[in-house]
């Protein structure tokens, strides 16, 4: 599933390549891609004549900003991706939403297996702190919700400069989750995924199984300088390719060769030179070294 890197890989892509362009049509080839305004030919009439303003990043989605305020969101999952397709590219027949640009080109959202989501919301509380819509389900609104109500069960976003390792150590207090699941807990920090929560982890030296409650305030300032560092290598590298993530232009990112611990496991940690081990956490699989990331009950045990 594509992570922040990935997802903001193809939100700056399509900041550049699309920012400015009107959308003459939208053709929605599977209606159950469209998440709200329902039925789907209503989300398709609302967005004709529409022109994008910017484009951007929240957690895992892609959000298109329209000029009149309002936002598209686009949850890529699985296998879903954005391709800006010139004119006369040959059809697609995994696009399960077309949007036909006024100058010909089109904005296809391709998925494979059908898990990805488009809404269209009214603008306003993406940075809100406490959104009054909260603590109601947005698909039980009786009026459009706002896009900040989409989001609003999302944790912080950790390249945000607000993302201090203080801040880390405010969530983390009196939080007895393994730190692996923590990471990948959505509402406690905002478009981490198993890639990078491993990578962090290695990093920062820290075993996954960790309580997050037992960490010194050294070793919290070293998982925030990991958390940011590794994502921060991922948008610079166009993002990890494993299977069907590709950015906006169709070609895959250069990440997943530059990475430690994530699918490696029986190699050799590029820190300690022993074997990266594998063990499952909440159904993912999690990599790790046993060296160099240790268990502290283990450790503790043989004693």
């Amino acid at each position: 599933m594509p992570e922040l890197p990935e997802v903001e890989t193809v939100a700056r892509d399509l900041q550049r390549w699309v920012t400015g362009s009107t959308i003459a049509d939208v053709e929605v080839r599977w209606e159950r891609t469209i998440r709200h305004p329902q039925p789907a030919a209503r989300f398709a009439a609302e967005l004709r004549g529409a022109t994008v303003g910017r484009v951007g990043r929240r957690a895992k989605s892609v959000l298109i900003h329209l000029a009149d305020g309002r936002v598209v969101t686009v949850a890529l999952r699985m296998t879903g991706a954005l391709i800006v397709a010139p004119p006369g590219t040959p059809d697609d027949r995994y696009a399960r939403v077309v949007f036909h640009l006024a100058d010909g080109r089109q904005l296809r959202y391709r998925d494979v297996r059908k898990f990805g989501r488009i809404g269209l919301w009214e603008g306003g509380g993406l940075l809100a702190r406490r959104p009054r819509s909260a603590s109601r389900r947005v698909a039980e609104a009786r009026e459009p919700a706002r896009v900040g109500d989409v989001f609003a069960r999302h944790g912080p976003e950790p390249l945000r400069s607000s993302f201090t390792a203080a801040r880390l150590a405010e969530r983390l207090q009196g939080r007895s989750a393994r730190l692996k699941t923590l990471l990948l807990d959505q509402s406690f920090i905002a478009g981490v995924g198993n890639i990078y929560a491993d990578e962090a982890l290695w990093r920062a030296r820290l075993h996954p199984l960790r309580r997050a409650d037992s960490l010194t305030p050294g070793e919290v300032r070293r998982l925030h300088r990991a958390i940011r560092a590794v994502l921060r290598q991922g948008i610079a590298n166009r993002g990890a390719s494993f299977a069907d993530y590709v950015g906006a232009d169709g070609e895959p990112g250069e990440n997943a060769e530059r990475l430690s611990v994530y699918q490696r496991s029986g190699e050799p940690c590029l820190r300690c030179g022993r074997p990266i081990s594998r063990l499952v956490i909440g159904q993912r699989s999690t990599h790790y070294c046993p060296h160099c990331q240790v268990d502290p009950l283990a450790e503790q045990a043989a004693r």
